[in-house]
């Protein structure tokens, strides 16, 4: 009878560490995913690590990380790598628990600690751990961070304004601080109001979120409208929305950013998980990945609610 095909981590040095993490900063589809087990300075050289992620900025090689740490210290001094390359999620271990590091990209994986290293080239095998990695992803959520993280574009905390019962939950994007400075947090709010009490198109609204921003320092708000579902049970409300500048109806561009669309499907995540509208609408805000949302107050104070 054939023996079983067995794989084993093999004895690695540094340099043969070091050798497939340089390979994975040249990958030709520039994405790179991690399952991450400790930093990359506990395997090689904190100057070596370092050489690395230039590597990785200078050919834009992006780095999705999944790690089972929920606070991650700061682990270069490259705040360009950080903002421009990485992007982190948290999973607990009872959802996937690491071992050993796994480096994924192209049609290569590879599966390493500090004395061992297994390396697999096969386009099928990379294939699915990579879907391995999208599923677990989407489980994630953002770790705190124990160093400064500005990526290229976020959102402030959420605010809340009611129109009598009628709940408007406004997404400020981090441009809006030019455009609607020297607004208070109630007179942003009568704003809005005026805009959605000037158009009958609102009468039957059930909740609103809009998100305001700016163009060329003008002020800009994506409305969007959410009501009753007339369609059928299982798709939630209808949603429509109306783009304004400076408070009239802009009919000549289109939505902000994708980053808009993204929010939007947390949101409706949440709805769609939450007991019923009521819950959804009093419960807590969604959890943005850290991509998109700095965790600041648009006012500077807290905010805890929806």
């Amino acid at each position: 009878m054939a023996k079983p095909f067995i794989v084993r981590l093999e004895k690695a040095s540094e340099k043969d560490l070091y050798e497939i993490s340089l390979k994975s900063s040249r990958a030709k589809k520039k994405e790179v995913f991690i399952f991450e087990k400790g930093e990359l300075g506990d395997i090689i050289s904190k100057d070596k690590a370092e050489k690395l992620r230039s590597n990785f900025i200078k050919n834009g090689v992006k780095v999705k990380q999944i790690t089972n740490v929920p606070s991650l210290p700061k682990f270069t001094d490259s705040d360009e790598f950080v903002n421009k390359v990485m992007t982190f999620r948290y999973v607990p271990k009872d959802i996937f628990a690491i071992e050993n590091e796994i480096l994924i990209f192209d049609n290569t994986v590879a599966i390493y600690n500090k004395k061992e290293l297994l390396i697999i080239e096969d386009k099928s095998f990379a294939n699915n751990q990579k879907q391995l990695f999208a599923s677990i992803w989407e489980q994630g959520q953002s770790p705190m961070l124990g160093f400064e993280y500005k990526p290229n574009h976020s959102f402030y905390n959420n605010l809340n304004y009611f129109l009598n019962d009628l709940q408007i939950i406004v997404w400020p994007d981090i441009g809006a601080k030019e455009s609607y400075k020297g607004f208070s947090e109630k007179e942003l709010g009568e704003y809005i109001k005026n805009i959605i009490l000037s158009d009958k198109y609102y009468n039957d609204a059930t909740y609103i979120i809009a998100f305001i921003w700016s163009l060329n320092g003008e002020k800009m708000i994506d409305v969007w409208k959410f009501n009753d579902n007339h369609v059928d049970n299982r798709s939630g409300p209808l949603g429509d929305v109306k783009v304004y500048r400076e408070g009239k109806l802009c009919n000549n561009l289109g939505l902000a950013s994708g980053n808009t669309l993204i929010v939007l499907g947390y949101e409706e995540r949440l709805r769609r998980q939450s007991k019923d509208l009521k819950s959804y609408l009093n419960g807590p805000v969604p959890k943005l990945p850290l991509e998109i949302m700095n965790g600041k107050s648009f006012f500077d104070k807290a905010q805890t609610s929806k």
